[in-house]
């Protein structure tokens, strides 16, 4: 019994992770978000079943690499009093390793939807009027959902570097 209540205890604290980067870290709902009209284009599109094991692979990776990065810099913040070199460059590292997979993840995108015909299809599809209603109609809650809220971490300074 103790070993299902320590499992549950860890699917606990890492859904509360998960939670408190939706709420404190703008840059992963970014994320989210992108995965979001993702899928609904790649829904369109028609990708075969290992085409669609590769996107969320890379889906995985982004999101996964924003928590790491989130994860330095508070390490980094907990132990760093003032602004100090290293502890501005273990958070820059941090921060490219997020931008390289950003940008992997795009050159995903570019080599899964590059069939031109199937391409067409489904961008015919999704700017016909009950899916570019749909769409529209998303982009004001997008917008607030992004921006977040007061539980925002703040973006003038952290210790070690400014942002």
């Amino acid at each position: 019994m103790d070993f299902f209540r320590s499992l549950l205890k860890s699917f606990y604290h890492a859904f509360r992770g998960i939670l408190k980067m939706i709420q404190t870290e703008r840059h992963f709902r970014i994320h989210l978000v992108a995965i979001l009209y993702v899928t609904i284009f790649a829904f369109f599109y028609g990708l075969d079943s290992t085409q669609w094991a590769i996107l969320w692979l890379t889906f995985g990776i982004v999101p996964a690499l924003e928590v790491v990065n989130s994860s330095i810099e508070n390490a980094v913040d907990i132990k760093t009093k003032e602004l100090n070199p290293n502890a501005r460059l273990a958070k820059d590292l941090a921060a490219a390793a997020v931008l390289i997979s950003a940008i992997s993840a795009v050159a995903v995108a570019i080599c899964l939807f590059s069939d031109k015909e199937k391409l067409l299809i489904a961008l015919k599809i999704t700017f016909t009027p009950p899916w570019l209603i749909i769409i529209a109609a998303s982009i004001f809650p997008i917008i607030i959902f992004i921006r977040g809220g007061k539980n925002d971490k703040k973006t003038t300074q952290t210790k070690g570097r400014k942002k």
